[in-house]
């Protein structure tokens, strides 16, 4: 029997928990792709996993910065929500030069009533 622990459940979370029961019952059936992608979010904007940039001030060579690097993937959800955000904002700024507005969301091989 499985217990619930309280606390904040995170993407990454889960798939720390649960990864290595999964992956043992359904290795044939994961791709690579797949297995990448859940690499990638468990990694994302962590030093020792996708690596960081630094940077330092030529004035100021005593200051340090360390940026981690994220995954950009879109299964992740905090790539995916900056993604989300920014081609939200995007839309705004074209359309607000429009004075009639209409979106059609279609996915490809849909078509449009």
């Amino acid at each position: 029997m499985e217990t619930i622990r309280k606390g904040h459940f995170t993407l990454k979370r889960i798939f720390e928990e649960n990864r290595e029961r999964f992956v043992s019952s359904h290795r044939s059936d994961i791709t690579f792709s797949a297995a990448y992608n859940v690499w990638k979010v468990m990694n994302c904007r962590e030093p020792n996993g996708l690596g960081y940039t630094t940077f330092a001030c030529p004035d100021h060579p005593d200051q340090i910065t360390h940026i981690p690097r994220s995954c950009k993937s879109r299964f992740c959800p905090v790539c995916a929500n900056l993604f989300i955000s920014r081609s939200a904002l995007q839309m705004i700024q074209v359309l607000t030069a429009l004075y009639y507005r209409k979106i059609m969301v279609h996915w490809s091989g849909a078509k449009p009533r």
